[in-house]
């Protein structure tokens, strides 16, 4: 009778020779793996965790036979089933047999070995009908299996108690070895500096060599020179011995000459101060002269014929010099004996002047006339030269001249002068300041002939006392050599205003001023001294004529000029109370050189041409009138230079 219970879905094999097998192979796998214990100590946990499980699955669940199995298996009938053989087959399929590898770890695995092939063999004797047989066997096994579970037990306590202390060591291999990885970078990094270091110290270590056979090599020369010195030190010290015996009779004869230079130093300090006192003395009596010469004087220059006036052949006015002060002029064909009234009067006329230039005359010759008046400018006084005459009769050419030493005029060999005698000056303690500028009167209007743009000039009072003039917004240039006052020359001579006339290609047709002024100061007396030197070239007087109509305007003005100059001179010759100075530019720029603190030198110049002979004789008459006028005593102008005081 079949059992009603449903079969077990797992077929039974021939359990207990796998058991057997697998037994076998893990107690195999166990030797090796005592064998290999002590290389792979340090193998990681987590591989032999790996490894017991997989020998804990591996094996598949498995019935074993019974006799009643092996007996239905070798009948071929049949063989009704009880219900306990069913319940047998079914609690035997509930318990699977497992073997885990890890038993074959046990020393006693040939023994279980053994005795499972025993059982495999009892196995085949008992009935499977045989309950308790089989239990008994299973009960064996159970045991078996316990016991073995008990050791597999105690084995995986023992590895992972190993396990842990593996895991420890290694932990602290691993921060022993993270520890000496650290010193040994701090050790390379260390030791690459050491290495530096030494190759430093070996590079200092050579130079120091070096150092040292130089340093030897200089003491070796050292000792030679150091030998040469001795030497020589005992010849400087017989040396130094007599020049001792020298120095002493040097000492004596210094004594001496520091008495003479005492002596010397108190008779230069008396002779600098008589030297002082004497030309203190010689500039009175040079303005003593001055002044008995007179404040006010007339020189008459001759002009030679021009070599265009030769060509023409035009005859000359009959003009005779008495002495070196008087001059005598009439016509050729006597035709000035008869005047306007009808009276009989000289042929001839007599003018007596302070010098009278003949025609032969150079520049230097009248030059040296007037050096004395520059003088006086540079010892403190004012002092006017102004040249006056009718056009074409050389008053530019006597004041500017021409280019070359010889034919220089008035005013280049006044600059030349100065120079010169700064230099003597500067030999008795004076040091010179020169200031120069350049100005034309043209139609009553003061133009600045070394400034291009046009201003409004006026002449004002220097102070409410005293009767010096300036310009206003006049350019002042300061003069440090001869060459600069040329150039400045030359600047006002291209600026001045000229046209041609009936009577000269090359008419100046205003009034010329160069004022030069001559500061001189004496440190070791405190004084200062102030010159200023006025060079003026008058425009040329001249009667207007038809054709020459264009200029009546600037004829007319320098007329009306001349004629207040006339007027001036004359109410200074009758010594008027009123003296109308500013009745014309020219006068007021001219007052206090005619009637004030000033020396005064007028130079005539007048044309020895017949045709000019009425202008001539005008000139004459005014130029002897102008020699008539006389003025007050000339002051000097010296301060003190601490206070400004005038003296």
């Amino acid at each position: 009778m079949e059992s009603r219970l449903p079969k077990p879905k797992i077929i039974l094999k021939k359990t207990i020779s796998s058991t057997t097998d697998m037994n076998s192979n893990n107690n195999n796998n166990n030797k090796q793996q005592v064998a290999k214990s002590g290389e792979n100590a340090m193998r990681s946990t987590s591989t032999k965790t790996t490894n017991e499980n997989k020998a804990l699955v591996k094996p598949l669940l498995v019935r074993s036979k019974t006799f009643s199995t092996i007996t239905q298996a070798s009948s071929s009938k049949p063989v009704k089933r009880t219900a306990t053989t069913a319940v047998a087959n079914v609690t035997e399929a509930k318990r699977p047999f497992v073997k885990p590898k890890a038993l074959a770890n046990r020393p006693n695995a040939l023994t279980s070995n053994a005795t499972s092939k025993v059982a495999q063999n009892d196995t085949g004797k008992i009935q499977k009908w045989d309950l308790r047989g089989r239990l008994a066997q299973a009960s064996d096994k159970l045991s078996v299996v316990q016991q073995k579970n008990k050791d597999i037990e105690t084995k995986y306590n023992e590895l992972q108690g190993l396990t842990a202390t593996l895991k420890a060591s290694e932990a602290a291999h691993k921060v022993k070895a993270e520890n000496l990885e650290v010193s040994n970078k701090a050790l390379s990094s260390e030791l690459e500096t050491l290495k530096v270091e030494m190759s430093t110290m070996q590079q200092q270590q050579e130079d120091l060599m070096k150092r040292l056979k130089e340093s030897e090599e200089s003491c070796a020369i050292a000792s030679q020179t150091l030998r040469e010195l001795q030497k020589e030190h005992i010849t400087q010290g017989v040396l130094l011995a007599e020049q001792s015996g020298q120095l002493i009779t040097l000492k004596a004869v210094l004594e001496s000459q520091k008495k003479i230079n005492e002596d010397l130093s108190t008779a230069k300090d008396e002779l600098q101060n008589l030297t002082h006192k004497m030309d203190k003395e010689r500039r009175l009596l040079h303005n003593n002269i001055q002044e008995l010469k007179g404040n006010i004087r007339v020189f008459c220059r001759v002009r030679p014929r021009t070599s265009k006036e030769i060509e023409l052949m035009k005859t000359t006015c009959s003009i005779n010099f008495l002495d070196d002060c008087t001059v005598e002029i009439g016509k050729l064909d006597g035709s000035d004996t008869t005047s306007y009234n009808g009276k009989q009067r000289c042929t001839k006329q007599e003018f007596s002047f302070d010098k009278v230039f003949a025609p032969n005359a150079s520049q230097a010759d009248i030059f040296e006339e007037l050096s004395l008046l520059v003088q006086s400018a540079l010892e403190g006084y004012n002092v006017c030269v102004f040249a006056y005459g009718q056009t074409g009769s050389g008053k530019t050419y006597t004041m500017e001249g021409d280019c070359g030493l010889e034919t220089e005029g008035m005013i280049p060999r006044t600059v030349r002068h100065i120079f010169k005698e700064m230099k003597q000056f500067e030999l008795l303690g004076w040091q010179y300041r020169i200031e120069a500028s350049f100005l034309e009167i043209y139609n009553e209007h003061i133009v600045d002939l070394l400034d291009s743009q046009p201003k409004s000039h006026e002449i004002r009072m220097v102070d409410s006392k005293g009767q010096d003039l300036y310009v206003s917004n006049l350019q002042i240039e300061e003069i440090n050599n001869p060459d600069k006052l040329h150039e400045c020359l030359r600047t006002a001579q291209r600026n001045r205003a000229v046209a041609a006339t009936q009577s000269n290609e090359r008419s100046s047709r205003s009034h010329s001023v160069t004022r030069i002024r001559l500061i001189g100061t004496h440190t070791t007396k405190q004084e200062v001294s102030v010159g200023n030197l006025n060079l003026v070239d008058l425009a040329g007087s001249e009667r207007l004529k038809s054709e020459e109509v264009v200029r009546t305007t600037e004829t007319k003005n320098i007329n009306k000029s001349l004629a207040n100059l006339g007027n001036v001179i004359l109410a200074l010759l009758k010594k008027q109370e009123h003296v109308p100075y500013r009745n014309s530019k020219l006068t007021h720029l001219l007052m206090p050189s005619l009637g004030g603190n000033s020396k005064t030198l007028m130079l005539l110049n007048i044309s020895p041409i017949d045709e000019c002979y009425n202008e001539t004789l005008n000139s004459l008459r005014f130029a002897s009138s102008v020699n008539s006028c006389k003025t007050g005593n000339v002051k000097r102008s010296r301060m003190l230079l601490n206070n400004n005081t005038s003296i």
